[in-house]
């Protein structure tokens, strides 16, 4: 998303006048820390929401002993596993750290696939919408 920046921000002071471009300059950083900000609350989220979930799935198995079942109830909400109750897990502790490290590899890729879709929609959105200015225009009638 990055990468997107610049061009961005070029598109933007290009498409105003001269004597606003502080203005728009002022408006697009804004509107960028806005927009940074809630992309990393709404990832975090998702990505809680999906780690959750499938930790609830893993809950469902009735092979899971009480132990391990307490220890996976512990990570919910986040992304991790108490160290200290781990230790009287015994050779259960493997089964019970895949089932977090599984889970939150869920999690994060159900965020991947939301920021890919955004990329997409965003590039949809672009495509449809960003028209060459007047003067790029003119340099292509006149080259041609």
């Amino acid at each position: 998303m990055a990468v997107t920046v610049a061009p961005l921000t070029t598109t933007v002071i290009n498409a105003v006048p001269g004597h606003q471009t502080g203005v728009a300059s002022g408006i697009n950083n804004a509107v960028a820390s806005v927009a940074t900000l809630l992309a990393i609350a709404i990832f975090g989220a998702v990505t809680l929401n999906g780690f959750d979930r499938a930790l609830d799935r893993y809950l469902q198995t009735p092979a899971l002993s009480s132990s391990v079942r307490q220890v996976i109830e512990s990570a919910r909400g986040k992304f991790v596993i108490d160290p200290s109750l781990t230790t009287p897990l015994g050779a259960d502790r493997p089964l019970a750290e895949a089932v977090v490290k599984e889970s939150l590899a869920e999690g994060i890729g159900i965020a991947m696939l939301l920021a890919a879709a955004l990329a997409l929609a965003s590039a949809a959105a672009a495509a449809f919408t960003v028209r060459p200015s007047k003067s790029r225009q003119i340099a292509a009638r006149a080259k041609a």
